[in-house]
Order: structure tokens, then C-alpha cells, then sequence
């Protein structure tokens, strides 16, 4: 018990003297923000030169697989709901 109350009067003492501190007088300044436009205008970007570029033919056959591919499992999800209503309907008629 003692060693409780000793410890509260450490904490006590020690408080005014963290309060004492005056305040930090430096300042902070914030970034420039650019200024030009966050969102690019239509047509104000550049053609392509190489296959990675920014719409270039890596861009758009990346685009024609994810089609393929959610197409294909679309297709797959669609065969099996329609064998098992099938298999279904064979069991209860």
C-alpha cells in the first residue's frame, strides 16, 4: 500500500513540471498544392509509343482477357445452374 501511494505522490509532483513547459513557438507550413488539374482533360494526353503505355496493346489485351475470363466463368456458373435445375426437375417428376 505504501509503495502504491508513494508512487501517486511521484506522479503528483511530476505533473506541475510537465505543465510548466512554455509552448513550442516554431510554426508549420503546408505544401504547395499544383495547380494544374488533378483530372486530365479529354484528348489532352499523349498516343501511345510502346505496347506498355498507357492505352497502349498490353492495356487492351489485358482488357480482352479479363472480358474472356469473366465470360467464361459466367458461362460455366450458367451450365451448371441449368444441369442441376434439370437434374432436379428429373428427380421430383
Amino acid at each position: 500500500m505504501r509503495l502504491i501511494a508513494a508512487a501517486l505522490v511521484v506522479l503528483v509532483l511530476a505533473a506541475p513540471a510537465a505543465h510548466a513547459q512554455e509552448p513550442d513557438t516554431t510554426t508549420t507550413s503546408l505544401p504547395q498544392v499544383p495547380t494544374q488539374e488533378i483530372v486530365p482533360q479529354p484528348g489532352s494526353g499523349a498516343e501511345p509509343d510502346e505496347a506498355g503505355d498507357r492505352g497502349g496493346a498490353l492495356q487492351l489485351g489485358l482488357l480482352a482477357l479479363v472480358v474472356v475470363a469473366m465470360g467464361g466463368a459466367v458461362a460455366v456458373v450458367v451450365r451448371q445452374s441449368r444441369q442441376s435445375r434439370r437434374a432436379r426437375q428429373a428427380a421430383d417428376g
